[in-house]
């Protein structure tokens, strides 16, 4: 592998895959805000005598009005909650919607809204019917087809499916077609 597809590998996944530094940055800045408040309330602690027997008699008042256990439920269910929400962000994939292709001397990333149009227009072209009847959604592996004819008008699922699948080759994708056919057409 040259240095060129090396570097191009490299800037295509950072174009296909979102980014985990928001995510990282809103962790790192709550860490921090509470890291300061302890510090600053153990300081306060540690100098202001007339502090510390405020903050006792607060807490004391606070766990007093509870039942027992509630507030290690509360705190617990807080702690699982956040836990939940990082370890998803941590494990999903954070794919963005486009495409990457590389060539010897080129590399390309499509939004995946331009291959739908493309698609939707050459089935468009091929069944000689308005673009605005055709809606294409692109998956991970594949390509949904949505036609709602002009009624009385019948539409030929292979001419979809050929259409279709001609413009993933050329455009260089491995993505099956699946064609929808609503079964109720519009006033043309």
């Amino acid at each position: 592998m040259t240095d060129e597809q090396v570097l191009y590998r490299r800037a295509l996944r950072r174009g296909v895959h979102a980014s985990r530094t928001p995510a990282a940055a809103v962790v790192a800045a709550l860490f921090s805000v509470l890291l300061l408040g302890v510090v600053v309330a153990a300081i306060w602690w540690l100098v202001d005598p007339d502090f510390r027997d405020r903050l006792t008699a607060t807490t004391e008042s606070a766990l007093a009005s509870l039942q027992p256990g509630t507030a290690a439920m509360v705190l617990g269910g807080l702690l699982v909650l956040v836990a939940v929400v990082l370890l998803v962000l941590a494990v999903s994939p954070g794919r963005r919607a486009r495409r990457a292709r590389t060539g010897d001397r080129l590399a390309l990333l499509v939004d995946d809204g331009v291959v739908a149009d493309a698609i939707a227009d050459a089935v468009a072209r091929r069944l000689g019917i308005a673009r605005r009847h055709i809606a294409v959604t692109l998956a991970r592996r594949g390509a949904t087809i949505r036609v709602t004819p002009i009624s009385g008008t019948a539409v030929d699922q292979g001419a979809v499916a050929s259409a279709s699948d001609d413009t993933l080759s050329r455009i260089g994708l491995d993505a099956r077609s699946r064609v929808i056919i609503a079964s109720e057409g519009v006033i043309a």
